[in-house]
């Protein structure tokens, strides 16, 4: 019967400190067997112990060693920057939140951040030369394979990412060098159609999970981007092929995270939760995952969205405002499940990035703002951005976002399209949106605004005959309006682009009749930019108007005696200003000299606003002033200049007043228009 093996003694701490100190020399004198034993050993050191293998680990990493074209002679100075660069990822492992170090842990980041000069050229090396090469250097004892080549380069990226910042000299946003790098790499994990490659990456980052890889580049990403900071993303465009081509991908970026989400949760796919992939929050690393993907991305379009506006246009056009609401619309249903507090703050940050991009958006810096309103409340932007306040703890910035979302909604439903999607919307979930909205004061009263005046709008457009509100299907002429046509064979007025003429005779006889007056009234009626939202909306604009003068007369004649005393110079030359969705009178209406619109005629004179008074004498309509002007809202009303409309009442009567508009636009004398004396 044989005995049993003697059990090895454990060393003293003098004996174990003379080994360590043994591997440590000859590891600096060039020895890869002791510098590979000492990465080994380190991964189950404390962060104090770690402090005496610093000097070793940085110390082969010269930048004067790394060959331009690799022979038999540079392969142990390979070899030894190789093992160097896996002991300063070991050193490295312990540092998860730069917020929250020890000194020896913040000992650790600061050399990181010192010798970030000799790293970053060695993680170009190897990127170069045993990744990206389609014939890396196969020499006796270079033993790097592409795996092990890509692991250490986007696991240094990785920790650089979490340590320096902007203000680092030595960080990823300020190594241009490594720009391409980082762009090729975050297109290979977001496009790469090879499963068998996403596969081992995902497992070369150490998880077993799907889309690893894409998490850990789409945080190296996020590190280099800054609005101060434009060059990057100059780089990863030119890498992604153009602006559509960069949208294309940010847009399967994104689709990326919802097949996920619906291969893990839809689908009800098990998880094996004896897997190392776990998350440190105790819920399933995919979860965390899912969040920190997401709230990259929409990081990623925040700032992209800044720096370059045809990129901002080319998401427009790609969609993807609508995709961003649906997958976090999804990931809400995800979050509602998830009470940890750890968890919760990856939740918060990833939420408000998504709300800061479509609050962006809504701010009013993109070319075509109501197609952007329309596409959000098609993709149920309602009552996602209603349950996502739900899912965002703490009282701060993120739920007061939610409210001021809500109420720069509201200042939209003046168009015509905006507010028949939002009554549809409304109409279809109001009693669940009204539970999610009253647990939390602000956004409750932001939402009651929202509804009342989306109920008072619809009230005001179904008094408006279809004839009216589908005005540019008829011809403008008078002998011809009742006939009906599709918009493609009307012609428009090339002026004013409202009036609609089925024939150059029908112009030329409506423009005799009329339209030579009123052409330029209908253009000041649209404003500056000629919307074909606000001239699909005119009619709808005319009798919100009316009916906001109607309801306040007596406010407004109260409003008018004190603006004739603070204007004495300008008596009968006051402008009524009409905001539509302010919340009480005194916001919603102002007096002011007409010199502060002059701008929106192109003579800029008082010219025309004279004219127009003198019409309506001469058609027996008087008023307290000259024709008022109506703010259109453009996002949160952050400009200097708001856009503002002559008023659209006046301009349709005096464009169709021969339609008989005065009975089709209020049923009724207007209340901007009474015969009489004025009030």
């Amino acid at each position: 019967m044989s005995s049993a093996p003697p059990q090895r003694q454990p060393e003293d701490g003098h004996t174990f400190a003379r080994v360590i100190q043994f591997m440590i020399n000859k590891a600096a004198s060039g020895s890869i067997k002791e510098l590979d034993g000492l990465c080994n050993i380190a991964q189950h050191w404390k962060p104090e112990q770690l402090l005496m293998l610093l000097p070793v680990f940085y110390h082969h990493l010269d930048p004067a060693r790394i060959p331009d074209v690799v022979t038999s002679r540079d392969v142990r100075s390979i070899m030894l920057a190789r093992y160097s660069l896996k002991g300063v990822l070991v050193t490295l492992n312990r540092v998860n939140n730069p917020r929250e170090l020890t000194q020896a842990l913040q000992t650790i980041a600061d050399n990181l951040i010192s010798n970030w000069h000799r790293c970053h050229l060695w993680v170009n090396f190897f990127y170069r030369h045993f990744f990206a090469s389609s014939n890396p250097a196969r020499l006796p004892g270079l033993l790097i394979t592409r795996s092990e080549a890509l692991k250490l380069v986007v696991n240094m990226l990785m920790r650089m990412s979490l340590i320096g910042d902007s203000q680092t000299p030595q960080s990823l946003i300020n190594t241009p060098s490594l720009h391409s790098i980082i762009s090729q790499l975050w297109c290979m994990a977001v496009t790469s159609k090879d499963n068998d490659f996403l596969t081992e990456a995902d497992k070369v980052m150490g998880s077993k999970e799907q889309g690893a890889f894409q998490e850990h580049m789409s945080y190296v990403v996020q590190a280099c981007l800054d609005v101060d900071h434009p060059s990057f993303v100059s780089t990863l465009i030119h890498v992604a092929g153009g602006i559509r081509a960069m949208a294309s991908i940010v847009f399967k970026y994104i689709r990326n995270i919802r097949c996920l989400y619906r291969k893990k949760v839809v689908s009800g796919q098990s998880i094996d939760d004896t897997t190392s992939c776990h998350s440190v929050f105790g819920v399933p690393r995919w979860q965390t995952m899912l969040i920190n993907c997401f709230g990259n991305c929409a990081n990623l379009l925040f700032v992209t969205s800044q720096q370059n506006c045809a990129l901002r246009e080319a998401y427009i056009d790609r969609n993807l405002v609508a995709i961003v609401i649906y997958t976090l619309r999804d990931l809400c249903q995800l979050s509602l499940t998830l009470k940890h507090d750890d968890f919760a703050k990856h939740v918060k940050k990833a939420f408000e990035d998504a709300l800061g991009y479509i609050a962006l958006l809504m701010g009013g810096p993109v070319d075509d703002l109501v197609a952007v309103i329309c596409q959000a409340l098609r993709a149920r932007f309602l009552p996602t951005i209603l349950q996502a306040h739900t899912c965002i703890p703490g009282a701060d910035t993120a739920e007061c976002l939610n409210a001021l979302l809500i109420t720069a909604l509201r200042s939209y439903l003046t168009f015509d399209k905006v507010l028949r999607i939002a009554g549809s919307e409304l109409e279809a979930d109001e009693k669940s949106l009204d539970a999610i909205a009253q647990r939390d004061t602000d956004l409750l009263q932001a939402w009651n605004l929202f509804k009342k005046d989306v109920r008072r709008f619809l009230d005001l457009r179904s008094q408006i005959p279809a004839a009216s509100i589908f005005f540019d299907r008829q011809c403008a002429a008078v002998h011809n309006s009742d006939e009906w046509h599709p918009q493609w064979d009307l012609f428009q007025c090339a002026r004013c682009t409202v009036a609609r003429y089925c024939s150059r005779q029908c112009q030329n006889i409506d423009w005799d009749q009329g339209h030579r007056m009123a052409c330029k009234y209908l253009k000041a009626a649209i404003g500056p930019n000629a919307s074909r939202y606000i001239r699909r909306s005119l009619f709808l604009l005319a009798k919100i108007e009316d009916a906001e003068i109607q309801s306040h007369q007596e406010f407004i004649s109260q409003l008018s005696v004190t603006a004739r005393a603070e204007h004495p110079e300008f008596q009968d030359r006051l402008v009524l200003e009409i905001d539509p969705v302010a919340e009480g009178p005194t916001d919603k209406f102002k007096f002011k000299p007409v010199s502060n619109y002059l701008h929106i005629f192109p003579e800029a004179s008082e010219r025309p606003w004279k004219v127009a008074d003198k019409w309506r004498q001469s058609t027996g309509l008087h008023s307290l002033c000259l024709p008022p002007v109506m703010r259109i809202h453009s996002g949160y009303e952050i400009t200097d200049q708001p856009n503002l409309l002559f008023s659209p009442s006046t301009a349709l009567r005096m464009a169709f007043k021969e339609h008989g508009l005065d009975a089709v636009v209020n049923d009724g004398a207007s209340s901007v228009y009474y015969s009489g004396s004025s009030l």
